[in-house]
C-alpha cells in the first residue's frame, strides 16, 4: 500500500489561557488551558480531496496551522511523505514548506496591501530560490492567466480587486512554488455565493 502524503497522528494542541502570573499569584489560581484540537488521527493521499468538517470553533482551523507548520503540536505527530515534521528541526522544516501551501479563509486579509500583486505571486519563488527576475516575471504572468486574471494585474495593488479576484491572486501564490499538497482553510466563506461556486469550479480545475 502506497505510503499518505500526509499522515496526522494523535493530534493535539492546547492554548495556555491563564491569567498573568502576579493575578495568579495574588488570585490563588492555578494555570487555564483550552483544548483546541483532542486526538485528531487522518491520513490524506497523492491526489487526493480531504475535506474537514466540523462546526465554528472545532478546531478546523487550528489543524490547518499546525499542518502546514504556522503553530506547533502540544502532542502527536504529522507526517509529510513520511517524515515527522514535528521532529524537525527549523532549518529542515523549511526546506520541506516548499512542497506544501496554504490558501487562507480571508482574501483581504491574507495580502500585503502594499506590495503589488506581482511580487506578491513571485515571493515564494524567490523565498525557496526556483525563479526571479525576468523569468519570475513570465511565471507570475502565466500563474495569473492560470488563475483566470490578466497577466497585466501584476503591476496593481490589491485593493484594485474584488474579493473573488483577491481570492484567485491567493491561489496563484500558493500554486508558484509548485506544491504538492495546497490546504485550504475555508477559502470561499468571505465571498459571494456566486463568486464561491467560481472559485471551487477554478480550483478542481487545477487539480485536474
Amino acid at each position: 500500500m502506497a505510503e499518505p502524503l500526509i499522515r496526522v497522528e494523535n493530534l493535539w494542541r492546547r492554548f495556555d489561557v491563564s491569567k498573568p502570573w502576579l493575578n495568579r499569584v495574588i488570585e490563588r489560581e492555578d494555570r487555564q488551558f483550552l483544548t483546541a484540537v483532542a486526538d485528531v488521527s487522518f491520513e490524506i493521499g497523492k491526489g487526493e480531496t480531504f475535506a474537514l468538517v466540523g462546526e465554528s470553533g472545532s478546531g478546523k482551523s487550528t489543524i490547518a496551522k499546525m499542518i502546514v507548520g504556522l503553530i506547533g503540536a502540544s502532542q502527536g505527530r504529522i507526517l509529510f511523505d513520511g517524515q515527522d515534521m514535528t521532529a524537525m528541526a527549523p532549518a529542515e522544516l523549511r526546506a520541506l514548506r516548499r512542497r506544501f501551501q496554504m490558501i487562507f479563509q480571508d482574501p483581504f486579509a491574507s495580502l500585503n496591501p502594499r506590495w503589488r500583486v506581482g511580487d506578491i505571486i513571485a515571493e515564494p519563488m524567490r523565498t525557496f530560490g526556483l525563479a526571479s527576475g525576468e523569468e519570475a516575471a513570465r511565471e507570475v504572468g502565466r500563474l495569473l492567466d492560470t488563475v483566470g486574471l490578466s497577466a497585466k494585474d501584476a503591476e496593481k495593488f490589491p485593493h484594485e480587486f474584488s474579493g473573488g479576484q483577491r481570492q484567485r491572486i491567493a491561489i496563484a501564490r500558493a500554486l508558484s512554488s509548485k506544491p504538492e499538497f495546497i490546504v485550504c482553510d475555508e477559502p470561499t466563506s468571505a465571498l459571494d455565493v456566486s463568486v464561491q461556486a467560481q472559485i471551487l469550479n477554478l480550483m478542481r480545475d487545477l487539480q485536474d
